[in-house]
């Protein structure tokens, strides 16, 4: 007897809550149907937005962190110089040489083989071609730079 009497209070309850929510006529069933559908492609086209942002993100992102490469290098580069000759306005050959290794082992970071090559050529006894080995190792590194930063992500 219980059961029954809780029956029909739990249908009398769920009649009474179906009856709070008003019923949509047909024009109103068709203009949510239709908004929802145009929401809808509007979620489509953001999240093909959101991906081809992603995507131009990651290529960013790489690209800095080639830039970043060949900046560090630089500094490592530049960092040779900060002697008393060169406060004399002299070129201190001895401390380039010193840091041939070290810039080789930076310069494998860069995977460039033409910077490789030209920091392979320092040598103790030819200053002249040492200071061109400098300054040409700069001029790549500047030309690898600025052309890693004018590519602009997807064709802009």
């Amino acid at each position: 007897m219980a059961w029954k009497s809780l029956i029909v209070v739990f249908m009398g309850l769920c009649l009474f809550a179906s009856s709070c929510y008003p019923e949509l006529s047909v024009q109103q069933y068709d203009k949510l149907k239709e908004d929802l559908e145009k929401l809808d492609e509007k979620r489509v086209e953001l999240e093909q937005e959101v991906a081809s942002l992603s995507t131009e993100l990651d290529v960013i992102k790489e690209k800095n962190t080639e830039v970043r490469t060949y900046i560090d290098f630089l500094v490592q580069l530049v960092s040779t110089q900060n002697t008393e000759r060169l406060l004399q306005g002299e070129f201190d050959t001895s401390a380039l040489v010193a840091s041939k290794e070290k810039l080789l082992t930076s310069a494998e970071r860069l995977k460039h083989s033409e910077i490789e090559y030209y920091l392979s050529l320092i040598n103790p006894e030819n200053e002249a071609e040492t200071v061109g080995v400098y300054y040409k190792a700069i001029e790549i590194c500047l030309k690898e730079i600025k052309q890693e930063l004018a590519v602009k992500p997807n064709g802009q």
